[in-house]
Formats: structure tokens, sequence, C-alpha cells
């Protein structure tokens, strides 16, 4: 009985082994530190999902990027995809490992807006009757949805104007988007699956939301999850706003510090990129600590045009994944960009305050308990803002102002005890004594050095820019780590004892960084592209898009 028992065991374990391996392997943690993603567009699926030659094709493009999660869509551009070939895919992916969820694009989904024409007029009521019923489509196949960022309005249309009524347009789009959330989204989805999980993206444009209906307090707080949009591009591109490579990690953290643990993962694109500013996004969207990347999308990465960038996303997957496992714990200038603020004359200033060197640590809310912050025109939108700067002063603490900022506040009465706020004439840097605190003006001039215009061509830096350019950061050094020597647009990321260094520019890079009183000597614990520590222990080698972290 005991050797017969024994046997049929031992037969049985043999073919439940290979489950349990299995029901392991999916329970145990990752040991990557990077989730890769993709997305299957709806044209994606009815093109390339549609086949079992083009499921296989696709999952050998999932094998070969180490992509272990898709994401396929429901509805974009007015195409809603075939449930059959959806649940195909789906079923296929699972089989093979790859976790699956969907997503809807809210392009082309009827009535257009006055305004970006592929988006939708929500004031609409055909609109909103379209919008839930794919949402309820989607909830029937999904357990999990994604939004992709056309979920926004500009319209003004006699539908909006009428029921805007006596309400600002930011007032009406916000009070609409979080409507249109609840009723035309939320509920229809979790009517037909309880279960359902939605995530709202946000695109990477964000001194744009007030004016188009993202309220990102309002709507963070109904969804189950967010995302972001670290998507730059070349930053020459007239086309593409000559957007600044550090905007992925601002907005990032800007939003991580609003959502918490809601905030999911970092999703960029490779339009108007070559391979190296491709590669910048990935780079900037780990440092800003995003631990799934999504990669958008599958028809493009696979086509001719776009080669170079999957190339080199999928050959710097490891380091990407090794630089995954450091970042944390970030420091700098707290940098108050209050929900729904307009930017004034400063548009994404602080991106480019970013590219001078000066390590942000992005915040929705007043950093009372700062030691120093850096305010721009965004802070207007805050009632609050001279009364809270006061306290700020008085408590001893530094104040960076910009110089649009900086005009706007003067000749305030509740200020009058700091002097003007204009920069005296030829001035570039000024310091006021503010009380116990103290107030750092700059001029404009310091930003738009970051700027790359359509010829390839940055601002080049007079005795004076250099001299004032140096002051600033000799100011910022004695809050957090920078480099005081290192020419704009390479970027410092400091994450408590360690310093993260990355070089934008088209250009070898030779450089220090200041760590507010630390040994001069640093010790190299990652490096990407070239860089490296030269053996004086202290200069920082760059290469043109190249990447350390020294401690």
């Amino acid at each position: 009985m005991g050797l017969r028992f024994f046997v049929l065991l031992k037969h049985r374990a043999v073919r439940i082994l290979p489950v349990l391996l299995l029901l392991l392997l999916a329970t145990a943690p990752s040991l990557r530190a990077i989730e890769w993603e993709t997305l299957f567009t709806a044209q994606d699926v009815r093109d390339d999902l549609a086949t079992p030659a083009g499921r296989e094709a696709a999952l050998a493009f999932c094998r070969r990027m180490h992509i272990t999660k898709v994401y396929l869509e429901v509805f974009r551009d007015g195409y809603q995809a075939d449930a059959q070939t959806l649940r195909e895919a789906r079923d296929f992916f699972r089989r093979a490992g790859i976790r699956v969820s969907g997503c809807v694009a809210t392009t082309d989904l009827g009535k257009p807006s006055t305004g970006w024409k592929i988006v939708a007029c929500y004031t609409n009521l055909a609109n909103q009757q379209h919008l839930a019923s794919i949402f309820r489509y989607a909830a029937s196949l999904f357990n999990e949805i994604i939004i992709d960022d056309f979920f926004f309005t500009d319209c003004q249309c006699s539908e909006c104007s009428a029921a805007k009524g006596s309400m600002s347009w930011t007032q009406y789009r916000d009070r609409l988007m979080v409507r249109v959330s609840r009723q035309d989204v939320l509920a229809p989805a979790r009517a037909v699956n309880p279960k359902v999980q939605i995530i709202l993206k946000y695109p990477q444009w964000y001194d744009e939301y007030q004016n188009r209906g993202y309220v990102v307090d309002k709507e963070t707080a109904l969804y189950n999850r967010i995302w972001v949009g670290t998507e730059t591009r070349n930053p020459a591109s007239r086309h593409w706003g000559h957007k600044q490579q550090y905007e992925g990690f601002f907005l990032y953290r800007w939003l991580s510090q609003i959502g918490g643990p809601k905030t999911g993962g970092g999703w960029f694109d490779p339009y108007g990129t070559d391979a190296a500013f491709y590669m910048d996004q990935a780079w900037t969207t780990v440092l800003a600590g995003a631990k799934e990347v999504f990669l958008f999308h599958y028809g493009s990465l696979i086509s001719p045009r776009y080669h170079a960038q999957a190339k080199a996303l999928r050959l710097a997957e490891p380091q990407l994944d090794a630089l995954g496992k450091l970042v944390g714990h970030w420091q700098g200038i707290a940098a108050y960009k209050p929900i729904s603020s307009s930017p004034g004359t400063e548009p994404y200033i602080f991106d480019q305050i970013g590219m001078l060197g000066i390590p942000l640590v992005p915040t929705a809310t007043f950093p009372s308990q700062a030691r120093a912050a850096m305010f721009a025109e965004y802070a207007m939108h805050d009632p609050e803002f001279v009364p809270e700067l006061k306290r700020f002063l008085q408590a001893g603490r530094t104040a960076f102002l910009t110089q649009g900022l900086a005009h706007r506040l003067n000749l305030d009465p509740r200020l009058a005890a700091y002097g003007s706020l204009e920069l005296p004439k030829g001035q570039l840097v000024e310091k006021i004594k503010a009380g116990p605190g103290e107030i750092i003006i700059f001029s404009d001039a310091l930003p738009q050095l970051t700027r790359v215009d359509s010829e390839d061509r940055i601002a080049q830096l007079t005795p004076e820019l250099r001299a004032a350019l140096y002051n600033l950061r000799r100011a910022v050094a004695n809050f957090a780590p920078t480099s005081l020597d290192a020419p704009p647009r390479v970027a410092v990321f400091p994450m408590q004892g360690r310093v993260a260094v990355m070089n934008y520019t088209e250009l070898p890079v030779a450089c220090h960084v200041e760590m507010g009183g630390m040994a001069s000597r640093r010790t190299q614990i990652f490096a990407a592209n070239g860089a490296a520590l030269a053996s004086d222990g202290e200069t920082l080698r760059l290469p043109p898009h190249s990447l350390i972290i020294v401690e």
C-alpha cells in the first residue's frame, strides 16, 4: 500500500510540478525594476491581431522587447475594434503569460470640438451617450482600461456657450469633464463590470490643463489610477514646441505628489525623435521614478521609420532596469505649481530651470516647510500666496522668484518692507534681504539659455550671463546639489546622498557637482552611453545624451 501510494504520488507530482512552478512564477515578485508595456491601437488590433500569424508576430515583438503587459484598444479615431478579435488576442496573450488590459482613445467620437477637431464636444448629448456605450463595451472585455490623452475639450460651440452661462470656460470645463467622467465613463463601465479599474492618462502639456478640462485633483480622486505622459521630442522642433527633456521628469514628479500611490507609469512615443532623443524620454521617465514604462505603440515601433528607436531601447533595457533600482528619495528646490494654474508669461518655465542644472522638487501645495523654494507666475493662482510667502520669509527661508513673478509682486504693500522687487537695470540676479529670510530674483534671460531654436542653436553664454548663472547656482548649492560649471541643458537629479547628471546636449561635457560640503571626490555607481568619472575622482565626463550617477 505504501509503495503504491508513493508511486501514485510521484506520478501525480510529475504532472502537478509544472503547474506549481507556473503558479509560483506568476505570483512571485518581479526581479525587474521596470515593467515594459505597449499598446495595440484599435487599428493595430484590426490589422495585426486578427490572424494567428499576426498574433505570433506581435508576441515575438513583445518577447524581443521584454514586454510583460499589453493594452488592446477598443476605440480610436471613430473605429471600434471587433469583439471576437479582441477576445482572441486577449486570450492569446494571456496564454503566453502576458498581462492584458484594454484602452480607449476618445478621438473622432462624434460631434467635434470647435477647437482641436479630433476631440469631442462633451456638452453634446449624443457624444455623451456614445462615450458611455464605448466604456460599457470595453468593460465587458477587460478588467482594466486606460484612457489615452484626448479625453478633454476645448469646444466653444453654441451648445457649450449656452451651457456655460456666466461661468468662465475653465470653470465650465472643470465641471463638465468631472460630470462626464462620473456618468459616461465610470458609471456605465462599472454597471457592466463592477471589478473594472479605469486609468486616466494625463498628457505632457500640463500648462494647458486648466484650459481643456483636465482637473488633476478631482479626476485623480475619481479614477483608480493615473498615468503620466512623459513624451518629449527633438527640442529644436518648432512643430513640437521646442520642449525640454526635463519636462518628463517635472510632470511625473508633480503628478506623483498629487496622485501618490495612484500614480502609475510613464508613457512616451517615437514621434519627433531620432534614437537619441527617443532614449532621452526613456532615461528621464525612469529617473522620475516610473516603474512601468508604456511604449506607444506597436504599429509604429515595428515600422521601418522607427526601427532605430525600438532597437536603441531594446539594447538599453538592462541599463534602464539597473537605473530603476537606484532612483528614489528625490531632493532639490521645491517648485510650486498649484493645480489648474496658468503660466502667465512663463510657459513651462520649470522645465527650463531644471535644464540649468537646478534640481527641482515639484509640488502642488505651498512648500511651507521647505528651506528654499522656487516660485514663478503659477503661484499667483493661489489667492493666499502673498501671505504664505511673507510667512515663509519670516521663518528665515529663501524664495527664488522668476523675473515675471517678481514684476507682478512689485509694490504690493504687503511686501513693502522688502523694497522694490524689480531687477535693477543691467542686473541678472539680485539678492534681497527679507527679514530673517532672503529673496533671490533672477532674469528671464537665464531660463531662455536652454532653448534650442529650429536650427539647433542655443544662446551663447556671454561673460555677464555666465557670471549670473554661476551666482544663481551658487545660491542653489546652499540647499541642494548642483553643478556650478556645466553648460545649460545638463540636468542634475539629487537622490539622498547620490546625484544623477544627464547631458541632454549634442556635445561632450566635462563638469563637476557641488554636493553641499560633501567630500569632493566621488564614487561612480552608474553610467550609460560612455559617461565616466575621471581619474581625479571629481570631473564628470559626459558624451552627448549620457548619464552618470555618483555618490
